[in-house]
């Protein structure tokens, strides 16, 4: 008969409590069981089970409220640790690498969606319609908007790559650090992010991922940006003049093909 150890049952346990977030079982946001009750689940003792829950609330996925219980925070054990590693990157490395995430979201969106995440993304859309600057991250007022936009989440879902999803939120949380208050800036217009949306919207639903890429690719230069300390965007690529002429041929050849 094998001999289980300790370390073998730790292991085990912190693996059974991770699967249950990873899969969705337990939702981000939801209460996991209480202590006695993972015991139960698990077939350890409660000093095993409280090792597994600490483990996870180190590395984020977790945490515990006192008289409350505890929480699920996060699908994957990048937010915490991935806000960590970011501290050593400048502000436009990271919203490159931001820009990067929803531009492949895009695409595997248009590979991967199911109806029902057409179905969302469209009533999403639709609630966005007739916002002045919706969602936006003001100049300086300091508002969290721009990295709570529905609509991008929504497209990282129909990507159905978690692991994608979770890079964006943990890019997402280091962006909302006071560090880079007034920094950050949305240049759209309402009526510019509504024709943004529904570009990527169509493509989606078409399950064109070329068509995808490219109106992402559209949307994201001007829907977070950086500002210096005159307002003034910098621009997140530098393009030369013929090379920016290319890209606009390019655009008003994709508008004509789909009046």
């Amino acid at each position: 008969m094998a001999v289980t150890t300790g370390s073998d049952r730790a292991r085990a346990t912190l693996a059974f409590l991770r699967r249950k977030i990873t899969t969705g079982e337990w939702p981000v946001g939801s209460r996991i069981p209480i202590e006695p009750e993972l015991a139960e689940q698990t077939g350890v003792g409660r000093s095993t089970v409280r090792e597994a829950v600490r483990s996870l609330a180190s590395i984020g996925m977790i945490e515990t409220l006192p008289g409350r219980g505890t929480f699920v925070r996060s699908a994957a054990p990048t937010s915490s640790l991935l806000n960590e590693f970011l501290t050593d990157f400048t502000l436009e490395e990271i919203l490159s690498y931001r820009r990067a995430l929803e531009i492949e979201a895009a695409q595997q969106a248009a590979l991967h969606r199911s109806e029902e995440d057409i179905l969302a993304l469209e009533l999403a859309a639709t609630e966005e319609v007739g916002c002045t600057r919706c969602p936006v991250l003001g100049f300086a007022d300091g508002g969290d908007s721009a990295f709570d936009s529905k609509f991008h989440r929504l497209i990282f879902d129909a990507a159905k790559n978690r692991l994608l999803a979770a890079l964006y939120s943990g890019i997402n949380e280091r962006l909302r650090t006071p560090e880079h208050r007034g920094r950050l800036a949305n240049v759209a217009t309402g009526a510019e992010m509504e024709r943004d949306h529904a570009r990527v919207l169509d493509a989606i639903r078409r399950r064109d991922f070329i068509d995808a890429v490219h109106a992402m690719v559209e949307h994201v230069d001007h829907d977070v940006v950086i500002v210096n300390d005159q307002y003034e965007v910098v621009p997140p690529l530098t393009r030369t003049p013929e090379q920016q002429q290319r890209i606009d041929v390019a655009r008003e050849a994709q508008e004509k093909a789909q009046l």
